[in-house]
């Protein structure tokens, strides 16, 4: 040490002075101080762990596989009604299977049911007391069927003014609709054509208001 001064600041004195770049950001790097990085939300070694919070909460009805396209039918009136056709009967399923027309607005075979099929105008129609489900086989005859999953239980609904009409979703492709004959026998699906007033039907809900 001379003159008072210790070799350290004679160390940074010349650190200050010098020409060389390479040395000067060797001794900036050196002598900067570390910031705290908890200020930038990066995490820290030293920092408490804070757990990642979510909001909503996630639940099992958001569940992406059940997301799908719903009708939700008349929000006024809900979904259970009578189906009165053009011809005069009101759709009917009864517990033997057989699906008929019916002049009696009584029969309790014909308070129906309309579910959503998963896609919009997608219908399934379910007799209230039969439990069972209108469906269409493959000569185009309308029977009761228990198990809701089969394909042939799926009708496109079409809205004709105060009309509506149920296409067969399985024979769409063939044009066959469900409809009631005068005679309330059920036409067979070949004989069914847009137009019709056998294909026709009202729906009626002032029982269940």
């Amino acid at each position: 040490m001379e003159n008072g001064t210790s070799d350290s600041d004679t160390t940074e004195e010349e650190s200050l002075s010098s020409d060389n770049d390479e040395i000067d950001e060797a001794n900036l790097v050196k002598n900067r101080t570390k910031r705290s990085t908890t200020w930038c939300a990066v995490e820290d070694e030293g920092a408490p762990f804070t757990p990642k919070i979510t909001w909503p909460p996630p639940s099992p009805s958001s569940d992406w596989r059940r997301l799908r396209p719903v009708r939700l039918g008349n929000p006024l009136y809900g979904t259970k009604m009578q189906l009165y056709s053009k011809t005069k009967h009101h759709l009917s399923v009864y517990p033997d299977g057989v699906v008929r027309g019916t002049p009696d607005d009584n029969d309790l075979h014909t308070f129906l049911k309309l579910t959503s099929a998963g896609y919009p105008g997608h219908v399934r129609i379910k007799g209230l007391l039969s439990n069972l489900y209108v469906a269409m086989d493959k000569k185009g005859r309308l029977y009761g069927e228990p198990d809701m999953m089969e394909a042939a239980t799926i009708f496109i609904e079409s809205f004709q003014g105060s009309y509506n009409t149920y296409l067969s979703l399985k024979y769409a492709h063939l044009g066959w609709y469900i409809g009631i004959k005068k005679s309330g026998k059920c036409k067979r699906g070949p004989q069914t054509a847009y137009g019709q007033k056998a294909i026709s039907f009202l729906p009626r809900r002032k029982r269940f208001q």
